[in-house]
């Protein structure tokens, strides 16, 4: 695969076509989504820390199955949660290179999630936070707590940002783990002004969703229909964003395969 570069502003192109594809199936998205947060939270009911560790390294492939849904959407098929296993179902260099990418990932973010843990502040003020929040919105709420999540953000999103395309790359175009992730911190880099973008993007419709969320509490003092709708927002708008994620790769590298256009 050969690398490409776009202007910045393809960054909204991004998102406009993952809404667009989420849009042609959202149950099926929606359901990539939810079985992959029920695969995550039996793992980590089941084995703890382990469980959140093992969790942690499946995120290459889910993003992986999140592209291969979206190709199938562009394609005409259906979405399926058959495409979550896809990258699995391959040649032993390619199952071998993926589990790879997951351990080095999952490796990567505990030693990213450690140094913000260091740089942030005192693990006891911390617990003693939670400990006397009443619920998860009065924790998220408290300064301290906000200061933790902006610094893991801020370290974590780079790191996401470096190894994204690296799992197309190891399916579609074979290339060994850390071949992979090479050119795919290389694209990510060299595209970075469409990347900011796109995260800057989806950030405002994330405001945008808890603003509408604001106005229909004024307007209908109902806190369960609030609550329900602002839960399938929130869906659909993570839903979107995974769908996208196959944009950012074709448009950064020359396709392995003929390039399908998006549905208007």
């Amino acid at each position: 695969m050969k690398l490409k570069l776009v202007k910045a502003s393809q960054g909204l192109v991004w998102i406009r076509q993952g809404m667009l594809a989420c849009r042609q199936q959202p149950l099926g998205y929606i359901g990539l989504l939810g079985l992959s947060f029920m695969v995550a939270t039996l793992m980590t009911a089941l084995l703890g820390e382990v469980g959140v560790a093992l969790a942690t390294c499946l995120a290459p492939a889910i993003w992986m199955g999140f592209m291969l849904g979206t190709r199938r959407v562009l394609t005409g098929q259906m979405v399926t949660p058959t495409v979550m296993i896809e990258p699995f179902k391959t040649d032993a260099p390619t199952r071998k290179a993926f589990i790879l990418l997951g351990v080095a990932y999952g490796l990567a973010m505990l030693a990213t999630v450690s140094v913000a843990t260091s740089l942030g502040p005192d693990p006891a003020l911390l617990d003693d936070v939670k400990a006397k929040a009443k619920d998860i919105g009065d924790m998220i709420g408290d300064p301290l707590v906000q200061q933790v999540l902006l610094l893991e953000l801020l370290l974590t999103l780079p790191l996401t940002l470096a190894f994204l395309h690296a799992p197309a790359l190891i399916l579609w175009a074979h290339m060994p783990a850390a071949k992979a992730l090479f050119f795919s911190f290389m694209a990510s880099w060299r595209n970075l002004g469409a990347f900011v973008v796109f995260g800057l993007g989806w950030f405002g419709v994330l405001c945008g969703v808890a603003l509408l969320a604001t106005a229909i509490a004024a307007i209908l003092p109902v806190p369960m229909l609030v609550s329900v709708l602002m839960m399938t927002a929130s869906m659909w708008v993570a839903a979107s964003f995974y769908a996208s994620l196959y944009f950012t790769v074709v448009d950064c590298f020359e396709p392995h395969q003929p390039e399908v256009k998006p549905a208007a």
